[in-house]
């Protein structure tokens, strides 16, 4: 046997993974699960709805397969992967999932719909469930860490890279496979990353980022079923000379893969989304919606906004006109054009349409975007914002932010979740089969079988897309 120091960084990771188990988990850690999984499917109901998510659901249809696992509030079986496809791209598809501010990356999307249709083809308990989750949660986003800032300024989508890996540490987990087999796994998975950020830089926004999510969960699922059957990976996958931190960044931090391993749970530092925008907006939402309230701001009296980010938002968050959902939610002077008129919270405000209304566009207009010293220093462990608004009268007001509502020193908790949950859903389900559905979540340790949800919420939803 292999003496522990022996080990590389990933072998050490995928051999914590392994043995993870929920008696482990502190109870914060086990509330947290549980509260990312109720927004998690809120948002994935929310998202099934979207065009983008209908086009992946109908290929699955089309190809059919084994019964297997569920589509989020849908009858219909259909393969694991397959399931984990569809589901992890609903998740992802108004940009409301939650997401991890040092690995910059959406956890839930890749990891859950990965782990919920394997422990629903398995008739798995809701304690093994969790604690997959936990697993899945802390590898990619010490994965993740490696290779952040440089990964995204690549030109890579965080997500649909290091989600592969972590919606494989979650399956592995499940499954109990063992140290070994959960090397290869996490290995192989590291050999699927993918997806690019050029969609931030097209005018049109376009709908492929919200496939890397469906396509990491997906991954995750089929690298654990390789590992089962034997399949092998280098040991060092992700750390190695040519592994993935090494290939993702010139000045890797293959250190996050362990610092602190078993004690510093990175689900504690995820952050939930109260609006449908790209995390990096949020603080600049929040800076707006001070300030009006503060000084009693009005639309009209406004002579010109600035906006200091960091290079990120310079380079991918600056644009005044957008002309698709997908630019709305990344166009920081369209974001602080909706938060000026108080209506951040409404997810419709980003929705078809209304990105097109003039005086939306008349607001960002007027909104200019550069870089400020206190964003560019905290960046990426902090994703803060920086607002100065000029009024006609001469006056100039301004209000720096640096965690955002949401965030883990700033959580909405448990009863802000259910508010936001209960918002998304309430068009889409009944009042009781809602209440049903988000207290089984909520008491899914005490759940002996996942297979329970997924009938849950196929019995809350009223009106959500057939496709699949």
């Amino acid at each position: 046997m292999t003496a522990a120091q022996d080990l590389t960084p990933t072998q050490q990771l995928a051999a914590w993974t392994a043995r993870q188990t929920a008696g482990e988990l502190p109870p914060d850690v086990l509330q947290l699960a549980k509260d990312f999984m109720l927004d998690h499917i809120a948002v994935s109901l929310y998202g099934m709805k979207q065009p983008w998510t209908e086009f992946v659901a109908q290929q699955v249809q089309h190809e059919r397969g084994v019964a297997e696992a569920s589509v989020y509030g849908q009858s219909t079986k259909v393969p694991m992967r397959a399931a984990a496809l569809v589901n992890g791209s609903a998740a992802h598809a108004f940009e409301l999932d939650d997401w991890h501010a040092a690995s910059l990356s959406h956890v839930s999307a890749c990891v859950i719909p990965a782990v919920l249709a394997v422990a629903e083809h398995h008739h798995l308990s809701g304690l093994r469930v969790l604690a997959a989750i936990v697993a899945g949660y802390e590898v990619m986003a010490r994965v993740g860490q490696t290779t952040i800032p440089e990964l995204i300024i690549r030109g890579f989508h965080p997500s649909g890279t290091h989600g592969p890996i972590g919606a494989a540490a979650g399956v592995a987990n499940l499954l109990e496979l063992t140290p070994q087999q959960t090397t290869w796994a996490m290995g192989i998975a590291a050999s699927c990353a993918g997806g690019l950020m050029e969609f931030s830089q097209d005018p049109q926004g376009t709908m492929v980022k919200r496939f890397h999510t469906g396509r990491a969960a997906e991954a995750g699922v089929l690298a654990v079923l390789l590992a089962q059957k034997g399949m092998t990976a280098p040991k060092a996958a992700l750390d190695g000379k040519f592994g993935y931190a090494r290939a993702f960044s010139s000045a890797p931090h293959p250190e996050f893969l362990t610092q602190g391993l078993g004690e510093d749970y990175q689900i504690r530092y995820t952050n939930v989304k109260p609006y449908a925008c790209c995390g990096a907006l949020h603080a600049g939402i929040d800076a707006v919606e001070q300030l009006v309230a503060d000084h009693d701001i009005a639309p009209e009296a406004i002579k010109e906004i600035v906006f200091g980010g960091n290079d990120s938002h310079l380079q991918r968050h600056t644009s005044a006109d957008p002309d698709s959902v997908m630019a709305a939610q990344y166009s920081m002077p369209y974001a602080i054009a909706v938060a000026l008129k108080g209506r951040a919270l409404d997810p419709r405000l980003f929705d078809e349409g209304s990105y097109r209304d003039p005086e939306l566009l008349d607001l960002a207009s007027r909104v200019r975007v550069e870089l400020h010293p206190d964003v560019v220093q905290v960046y990426p462990a902090k994703l803060g914002g920086y607002i100065k608004i000029r009024l006609k009268d001469g006056r100039v007001v301004d209000k720096l932010i640096l965690e955002a509502k949401g965030t883990a020193a700033q959580p909405l908790g448990r009863e802000g979740i259910l508010a936001k949950a209960t918002a998304l859903c309430e068009p889409l389900t009944t009042p009781a089969a809602r209440k049903e559905l988000f207290d089984l979540v909520l008491r899914f340790d005490q759940v002996k079988d996942a297979a329970t949800l997924a009938a849950a919420m196929a019995r809350a939803t009223t009106r959500i897309s057939s496709a699949a």
